[in-house]
């Protein structure tokens, strides 16, 4: 935790938050892709009425801007969108926007959500109950049915410009992949056509590489610390294939 009081320079935002968290990490990339200036604070969940203040549910991310704090992960992408100037991260078409937030939407509630649900025992030294296990297969892939019909990766997920709705799935995917590998033996990447190519795509750009930067040792020492199931694979000795 940092203290919520933090107050950057005038008309500089901050994004308070926690590199392992896909939330934090998909709000940042929107501000680096926007080419907004702001500083990241370290920042992590808390109950006490100081923090309560600034992220009314006691969550990260919260977006510090000079009019008061912001929260909730789609909320600060809305935020950015409108007031921070640089390339835009919706289409200009309104059908178009309301799809990237359909997609957002889908991806956000029968996707992130119920993979959450198994964090305990996939990251946090818990162990899921098989009925919690048997429940999230099913929705997870209705989901990923729905986003096939929704998204065509070429060689973003709604055409030829990144928007919003890239940079909240790659984050969500990038720890769901793992999730859905050890409970169930499945890929969310290679449930639709193209989406494998889409990640190895997203994962080369620069804000993917500065916020991957940061999450891969936050993420390795969080796993040690929660004595975490699911570990790293180990890189495969290509000079022995």
């Amino acid at each position: 935790m940092t203290d919520p009081s933090f107050d950057p320079a005038p008309g500089t935002l901050a994004l308070h938050g926690y590199p392992v968290s896909n939330y934090f990490n998909a709000a940042r990339a929107a501000l680096i892709e926007k080419g907004a200036a702001f500083t990241v604070v370290p920042t992590r969940a808390a109950q006490d009425d100081a923090f309560l203040a600034q992220s009314a549910m006691g969550k990260i991310p919260y977006l510090r801007t000079d009019e008061g704090c912001i929260a909730e992960t789609v909320a600060i992408l809305e935020y950015i969108e409108e007031a921070v100037p640089g390339v835009p991260l919706y289409p200009s078409d309104a059908f178009e926007r309301a799809r990237a937030r359909q997609v957002i939407n889908i991806v956000q509630l029968y996707v992130e959500a119920p993979l959450r649900s198994l964090f305990p025992g996939v990251f946090m030294g818990g162990v899921n109950a098989p009925e919690t296990i048997a429940a999230v297969q099913p929705v997870v892939e209705r989901a990923m049915r729905a986003l096939a019909h929704l998204v065509r990766p070429n060689p973003f997920l709604l055409g030829v410009g990144l928007t919003h709705a890239d940079l909240f799935a790659f984050y969500t995917f990038d720890v769901g992949e793992r999730v859905m590998q050890f409970s169930y033996g499945a890929s969310l990447l290679d449930s639709i056509a193209g989406l494998r190519d889409w990640y190895a795509m997203m994962v080369t750009r620069p804000s993917s590489r500065t916020v991957l930067a940061d999450f891969t040792p936050a993420f390795a020492a969080y796993l040690r610390d929660k004595a975490a199931a699911w570990h790293e694979p180990e890189p495969k000795d290509n000079a022995h294939a």
